[in-house]
């Protein structure tokens, strides 16, 4: 039987330079923790990789949102709760100021802690969230939305209400503008009138020694405005933490799926790299040998 080297060489050089590439594949798995870098590792978990990445990529930047989100109504949250502890303190002032027995002396004083604590409104109102930008100023975030001048109140953003996608196919409201929380309370009588012009009339009041019992109708009806809109502020802030305790379940599934397509079983790679560098070194040991044999060789 005629036996051909050239088909030996081949099959022996063929095997020995598969069993390198695949041990360099091993090696760079190993190295990178990565088992699907490129479309020829394997088309579908390419494939697959690919649209799980971006996924992921949304839910880190739905993620950045939320946190964002929380952190400003989380603010806007403090700031009201302060709102509607001036006013129960405005109110207080007013029922005490009422008494009889109270002088105008005594009224002028309970004034000048009533026009401390309308100061205080308005910087509440301007407050800013962590990124710099004005709670209340709507679409304007970098327009300081109040200024008082002689004991008049004025608002300088706009009416917007900014929103947000925070999931996929998932927008909402995520503030409520400067003018309808802090300018718009419906009083006696259906007419609209602002926070600080409502306590600014009790402020006139006492200076002018008088009581500023007729003002406590409207001063409940502000407390009451601005206890509407902490709820609404709440509820968003409710919506806010569920999102995005559902984005962190989802996240996790997908870098889980991620993990199990892309990363690189360690163990059981090295394992198999042990066992090719084995048989790799059996192949180029059998081959030096088997290229040695000549037909002498048999003849001895």
């Amino acid at each position: 039987m005629q036996i051909s080297t050239t088909t030996f060489f081949r099959q022996q050089s063929e095997n020995i330079t598969d069993l390198k590439t695949q041990t360099a594949q091993l090696e760079d798995r190993i190295a990178t923790g990565k088992k699907v870098t490129k479309p020829s590792d394997d088309p579908v978990a390419f494939s697959a990789i690919s649209i799980l990445k971006a996924r992921e990529s949304r839910l880190e930047q739905y993620d950045k949102t939320t946190q964002s989100l929380t952190q400003r109504l989380s603010t806007e949250d403090s700031v009201l709760t302060q709102v509607t502890n001036i006013l129960t303190r405005v109110k207080e002032l007013t029922v005490q100021a009422s008494n009889d027995t109270y002088s105008s002396a005594d009224r002028k004083a309970i004034a000048a802690e009533v026009t401390s604590l309308n100061s205080e409104l308005v910087s509440l109102a301007n407050t800013k969230s962590g990124d710099g930008s004005y709670l209340f100023s709507g679409y304007l975030a970098n327009q300081e939305p109040f200024s008082a001048t002689s004991g008049l109140t004025t608002y300088h953003g706009d009416t917007g209400r900014l929103s947000l996608t925070i999931a996929d196919d998932t927008e909402m409201e995520v503030s409520s503008s400067g003018h309808e929380v802090f300018m718009a309370v419906k009083t006696s009588g259906n007419s609209a009138k602002s926070v600080f012009e409502i306590v600014q009339t009790i402020t006139n009041n006492l200076n002018a020694g008088e009581s500023a019992g007729g003002s406590l109708l409207d001063l409940q009806a502000a407390s009451d405005h601005i206890n509407g809109f902490h709820a609404i502020n709440g509820a968003r802030l409710a919506r806010v933490n569920s999102t995005a305790d559902t984005l962190t379940s989802d996240m996790l599934a997908t870098r889980s799926r991620l993990s199990s397509l892309e990363d690189t079983d360690i163990e059981k790679a090295i394992t198999e790299l042990k066992q090719k560098m084995t048989s790799l070194e059996a192949a180029q040991s059998s081959f030096v040998r088997m290229s040695d044999l000549s037909l002498f060789n048999y003849l001895k």
